[in-house]
């Protein structure tokens, strides 16, 4: 929704801008097609079947004469829940950031599949098959490591989960010991799930997705709607998706969602596949399969796999591996620059003058018009003039209609005589609103990609500027103050505005977007929303300024301007 929607705002005043400027917008480039893979597709990982539901510690219930114990891991960011049977990663909770806006709502769990839980090892062809998910005993335990092992027919198959002594890193490995007759052939799939919450559950994850990195580039396949065919493929026919393989080198796979990410990264990304697919209704899998391999009687062979389970923040990730980086969505390669700047702001503006992030926005676009304030000056003025010109333009347009060389040729000696030209940006009037684009998308990108403005409160009812807000709600049907103030704000600013060659079809159009833009804002951070209706409540005072003052000619020295 989010790159769509821009795209859409991007295109939309694109139309705005060619038709006040009287000649065509070309469209974007086409985007380059994916190119074509000269690997052989991997194996799609072995589809895991439903696991043994999760049980607490030292619960009286046995499987196989063996209670299943919940063993837990924690340090100061992080506390993770591994059961005895399978080595299966339960429970993920985030201590420091909590689940909702209430603060006494409880930790952010990254768990959402109930019953496969959070993270499971998948071990190959018997005799390792009957190991996955067998009890296991436990060698070791403390509170930052757990060591399990299972024991068949002198195979053995020893898991430990480590987690850093402090953040949000962690280390899985597997060891396989051979002591059997015959060699055994692993092949090992790490599996995490995501299940995706109800929209209207408090603690819904936005954006929730399986995501792999893969030669470098990520790769996102949306959990919602995942086993769905859609209406296209309903009306075709079409079978329920299978997901997508992705061929080495990977260098992590994960279930990430706005502001969180679970990863796992394997040891040698070129020995490493991924897998992206559903296992049921809104839920799927992101695996992370090792070719192949054997392990002679008489020998044993290790793989580890550094985690990740904590929030979206360059430098946390970064300290885990650098390349979980790109795990953190900042838009187009153009924008991050912005992204990072006002981030780098509005982070300043708490911390040292209000904190507030939504005043820190308002005084944002306060500076953002003083900056842009020679410009817009310049373009509502020089609009003003065109406007002025409309009674004579008029006039020639009318004598002239059957000659329209002779038309263009007396127009231009008329906007050389009164210092002013309709065909410029500046008399167009496309120019404030074409500079506020890459502001809009710079802060676009740094509401979303900045946990800190998760859950950040401005005033009365706008308790979260990184989710829309809800004044009230009329069926179920939430109406949103903001938008709607924003998009009047924005109609009443146009109709201040001078329209230059008083064209009713572009008056028609400009209302038109108006009411676009409440649409497509609708669905917005209400911190960019505020961002916006703010941005419009200067201009409509800036244009009331231009408006009393009188229209004069333009100096010659600014006519080349």
């Amino acid at each position: 929704m989010d790159k769509l929607q821009i795209v859409a705002i991007a295109l939309a005043v694109a139309l705005l801008a060619g038709s006040l400027l009287f000649r065509p917008t070309p469209p974007p480039p086409a985007p380059e097609p994916p190119r074509a893979e000269e690997a052989a597709p991997p194996a799609v990982p072995t589809a895991p079947a439903t696991p043994h539901a999760m049980m607490q510690e030292n619960e009286t219930v046995t499987q196989g004469g063996t209670p299943e114990q919940v063993l837990t891991l924690h340090n100061d960011a992080v506390e993770v829940g591994v059961s005895s049977v399978g080595a299966r990663v339960g429970e993920v909770d985030l201590l420091q950031y909590p689940a909702t806006i209430d603060r006494d709502s409880g930790p952010v769990q990254l768990q959402t599949s109930e019953h496969r839980g959070t993270m499971f090892l998948f071990l190959g062809p018997e005799p390792l098959r009957s190991l996955e998910a067998a009890p296991c005993q436990v060698v070791s335990s403390n509170p930052h490591k757990v060591e399990l092992r299972a024991e068949r027919d002198g195979v053995s198959v020893t898991r430990t989960l480590e987690l850093d002594d402090a953040g949000y890193g962690g280390l899985f490995t597997v060891h396989i010991q051979n002591a059997g007759r015959e060699a055994v052939h692993p092949k090992l799939d790490l599996v995490l799930y995501g299940h995706d919450r109800a929209v209207t559950a408090p603690d819904h994850f936005p954006k929730y997705s399986l995501v792999a990195s893969v030669d470098g580039a990520v790769k996102r396949t949306p959990i919602q709607g995942i086993s769905s065919t859609g209406l296209v493929g309903t009306l075709l026919g079409r079978g329920a998706p299978t997901g997508t393989p992705y061929p080495a080198p990977v260098d992590w796979v994960g279930v990430d969602s706005q502001y969180f990410l679970l990863a796992a990264l394997p040891q040698n990304a070129a020995d490493a596949s991924a897998f992206l697919g559903p296992t049921g209704v809104d839920s799927g899998q992101a695996a992370l399969g090792l070719q192949p391999f054997d392990v002679p009687p008489g020998t044993g062979i290790e793989r580890s796999y550094r985690l990740y389970f904590g929030p979206k923040i360059e430098a946390t990730v970064a300290a885990v591996d650098p390349r979980l980086s790109r795990g953190i969505d900042m838009g187009w390669s153009f924008v991050k620059p912005l992204v990072s700047v006002f981030a780098a702001m509005l982070h300043w503006t708490h911390d040292h003058i209000v904190p507030n992030y939504g005043v820190a926005i308002i005084l944002l676009t306060i500076l953002v018009r003083v900056v842009a304030f020679p410009l817009t000056q310049r373009s509502m003025k020089s609009m003003k003039k065109v406007s002025a010109l409309a009674p004579q333009m008029k006039e020639i347009q009318e004598k002239y209609a059957n000659d329209r060389e002779k038309m263009q040729q007396e127009l231009m000696k008329l906007y050389s005589q009164k210092g002013a030209n309709p065909l410029t940006p500046l008399a167009g009037g496309c120019l404030p609103m074409l500079i506020q684009m890459p502001v809009m998308f710079g802060l676009y990108y740094a509401l979303q990609s900045s946990i800190d403005l998760r859950h950040a409160p401005f005033a009365l009812w706008i308790r979260d500027l990184s989710a829309p807000e809800n004044f009230f709600s009329v069926a179920g049907v939430p109406i949103r103050l903001l938008p709607l103030l924003m998009g009047g704000s924005m109609f009443l600013q146009q109709r201040l505005s001078p329209a230059p060659n008083a064209d009713p079809q572009q008056r028609q159009m400009m209302t038109l977007m108006s009411v676009m833009f409440t649409f497509m804002f609708y669905q917005f951070p209400s911190g960019l929303v505020l961002y916006w209706f703010v941005s419009n409540l200067l201009g409509i005072g800036q244009q009331l300024l231009v408006n009393r003052a009188p229209a004069t000619a333009t100096a010659p020295s600014e006519r080349t301007a």
